[in-house]
């Protein structure tokens, strides 16, 4: 979706105004009526922006365009793979999201990868009318949408544009040249654009403040990088684990745990990556500063948070 900044939603008010005055302004532009199929098309695509669900907006965008953007990323991610690099890889998916996991994600799985560094607009619609349909280039359509919200949301009538490409006999949503324009700037190191700061990913992060890590916090993360890297899987869980998580564990899923950390290179990875990862970034303090939660939102871990605690005046994993 193309959201419709105030000066454009001007120009286009002036120019459906002109219209009526002036038909030759209407031929100039090729614009026709939207079919219902383009309005049920860009509806879809509305109402799953609205969702908040990527993979909503994944399923509601036409497949090769999802195609085209995951092979033109990889080829990006490839190339920079060959040189020893992985800048732009941690751009888009974070430091701890590996090559090997990226190249297996399907189209809209990695379009849903990405979408938590990624901001559309969106409002809910239970219909809308279909105003114009404006051919451009390569058989794509922008369509351009009156949406009508529910009635407890108010009466005012939002217009967007939706751009729309042939899918067999109906319609399916173009990629968004916005998101095309945000993955650019994540590519580029780009920084500071209005869109970045409200990602998903930007949203969750805000709030709270926080503060240096103190120096228990670091021998811990320290001591605890030393023993994984050497493997002593049984020492980390067995002393950097906090007394109530080693209690509420169980002697059974502690050894389970221990020995997945051993057996597997990967989950060792994961867990020496999250650690080198919480070092660059700072905790914030809860319950009279007992508690740090390093937010990972974005790194390409399967979790959001890191969590330590202190007991006795020692640092420990918390979970």
């Amino acid at each position: 979706m193309r959201h419709v900044p105030p000066r454009c939603a001007w120009a286009w008010a002036a120019w459906l105004a002109i219209v009526p005055a002036c038909p030759q302004a209407w031929a100039a532009v090729s614009a026709t009526g939207v079919s219902m199929s383009q309005k049920n098309a860009a509806l879809e695509f509305l109402q799953a922006v609205a969702s908040g669900d990527p993979e909503a907006v994944a399923i509601a965008i036409h497949p090769d365009e999802l195609r085209a953007l995951r092979l033109r990323v990889l080829t990006l991610l490839h190339e920079e793979a060959k040189r020893g690099d992985s800048t732009v890889r941690n751009r888009l998916f974070g430091p701890a999201r590996p090559l090997d996991e990226i190249e297996h994600l399907t189209d809209t799985g990695f379009y849903a990868s990405l979408a938590d560094r990624l901001y559309l607009p969106g409002r809910e619609y239970d219909g809308g009318e279909g105003i114009a349909s404006i051919a451009d280039r390569d058989g794509k359509v922008e369509v351009l949408i009156r949406g009508r919200q529910p009635r407890d949301r108010g009466k005012v009538q939002v217009v967007n544009v939706v751009t729309l490409k042939p899918f067999g006999k109906d319609w399916k949503a173009a990629l968004p040249t916005e998101i095309e324009a945000q993955i650019d700037d994540l590519i580029a190191g780009r920084h500071g654009t209005s869109a970045a700061a409200r990602t998903p990913a930007a949203l969750r992060g805000g709030g709270r403040s926080t503060a240096p890590a103190q120096p228990g916090i670091i021998e811990l993360l320290a001591t605890s990088e030393k023993l994984l890297s050497e493997g002593k899987c049984d020492v980390y869980y067995g002393k950097q684990m906090s007394p109530e998580f080693r209690r509420v564990t169980g002697k059974k899923a502690l050894a389970a745990l221990v020995a997945a950390c051993q057996n597997s290179l990967g989950t060792r990875e994961m867990l020496l990556a999250t650690l080198h990862i919480v070092q660059g970034l700072e905790p914030r303090y809860e319950y009279e500063g007992q508690r740090a939660t390093y937010d990972l939102t974005g790194q390409g871990l399967p979790f959001d948070h890191f969590v330590l605690e202190q007991v006795d005046k020692h640092w420990y994993v918390a979970e």
